[in-house]
């Protein structure tokens, strides 16, 4: 038995929250200007697939890939969030 009822919605957590550990961990590695730039480009893959989800693909299908790529889209700002504020607590 399903307690939280995520059976549907795992995979789509799953994916922000695996963006979300990715990019804390480049953070680590990459200066804030390179951070900046692989967010920036990656939202935008992230905002036209979402575009491209509702036109090209449409119904249902449709709605289920925008919603995975906002899911990933929030991991990536996430992600850069903390890896910045971890990066200023740290020096």
């Amino acid at each position: 038995m399903n307690a939280f009822m995520l059976e549907g919605w795992t995979p789509i957590l799953l994916s922000g929250i695996l963006f979300m550990v990715i990019v804390f961990f480049i953070s680590r590695k990459v200066s804030k200007r390179a951070l900046y730039s692989l967010a920036l480009v990656l939202s935008l893959i992230c905002i036209g697939v979402v575009i491209l989800s509702m036109t090209v693909v449409g119904g249902w299908e449709g709605m289920g890939i925008a919603i995975v790529a906002i899911s990933i889209l929030i991991g990536i700002w996430i992600g850069t969030i903390i890896g910045i504020a971890n990066r200023k607590v740290s020096i």
